[in-house]
């Protein structure tokens, strides 16, 4: 199972949130450090990729539009999480709207049993969601299918609480500091949970991420 991660910030640190988190349940291989163009994915899969790896986690970063459309025809994931939508690399992007169209090639890459994971604080994404093709989740702090709640951060990290579609619900802690933290580790565990994974049972590696 191939799970892409993009966007405009936060796409590199979700990754590995992802990898810590998903490893309760699975066996992954993840991208390393900034491996997110197409030859470091490449590289990757031909030097660490075993048949014993149920699943791989590809960063897909771009500098122009179809630099992701090309990772996701080498990789073809089934699920993707697309952090958010911003002004970066505009030199070589040229408009925020090419960015936008880059990013979502993560998404119109999906196959039709695949989901696309949205950080639906961001409104270029939540604007986006009612028209992409694959079904949707949507995470958050203010909006989202898996929303965090009654956030706490003080010098020791942030706690919160994340409730599901389903109606469960997991209180967090973690050592590390900051909404857009909080923001990442919910679509890390919206993804999780999709996977079969309990929300209980992401409470230790959460508070082991350093």
């Amino acid at each position: 199972t191939v799970i892409g991660t993009t966007g405009s910030y936060g796409k590199t640190s979700t990754k590995t949130f992802l990898q810590a988190l998903l490893s309760v349940k699975y066996n992954v291989l993840m991208t390393p450090e900034s491996y997110n163009t197409t030859m470091g994915v490449v590289r990757t899969i031909r030097e660490q990729l075993r048949p014993t790896h149920q699943i791989f986690i590809a960063e897909m970063g771009a500098r122009q539009v179809g630099d992701i459309k090309e990772i996701c025809d080498l990789v073809h994931p089934t699920y993707g999480i697309i952090t958010a939508i911003g002004e970066q690399h505009l030199e070589t992007f040229g408009s925020l709207d090419n960015i936008l169209r880059t990013k979502l090639e993560l998404a119109h890459a999906l196959p039709a049993h695949g989901k696309a994971f949205l950080n639906m604080d961001n409104p270029h994404l939540r604007e986006q969601a009612p028209h992409l093709q694959v079904p949707v989740v949507g995470y958050g702090l203010t909006a989202g299918d898996y929303r965090a709640t009654d956030l706490k951060v003080d010098r020791t990290g942030s706690s919160f609480t994340v409730t599901a579609p389903d109606g469960t619900c997991c209180r967090y802690t973690t050592k590390l500091l900051g909404r857009h933290v909080v923001q990442n580790l919910v679509g890390c565990i919206a993804v999780c949970h999709q996977l079969g994974i309990p929300l209980e049972d992401l409470s230790y590696p959460i508070r082991m991420l350093k």
